[in-house]
């Protein structure tokens, strides 16, 4: 059987990225969502998700899967890849 090993916590910097992101993708979702004229619930229900899990990713309190944006995007008759688009993109350092 295979070890798991534990990953260690974020740091700060990285802690604020994540906070950052996933509220981002939250609004994004709940705009889909509202565009739609769908609520909270009939979404979920469509998805296979909780309305509260659905409700905590809007507000971006969730690290939601993969798994469960493509579950989303079909309840929102769009392609997974259109509620990433308006995701910030990562700012990193050149290699040197």
């Amino acid at each position: 059987m295979p070890r798991i090993v534990p990953r260690p916590p974020l740091d700060a910097a990285a802690k604020r990225e994540q906070d950052k992101l996933l509220a981002e993708f939250g609004t994004s979702l709940r705009a889909f969502r509202n565009d739609r004229d769908l609520s909270l619930e009939t979404t979920a229900d469509a998805a296979g998700v909780h309305p509260n899990y659905l409700g905590e990713v809007e507000r971006g309190k969730r690290n939601i899967s993969l798994f469960n944006i493509w579950r989303l995007a079909a309840a929102l008759d769009v392609p997974a890849s259109t509620l990433l688009e308006k995701l910030p993109r990562r700012k990193v350092k050149p290699a040197s």
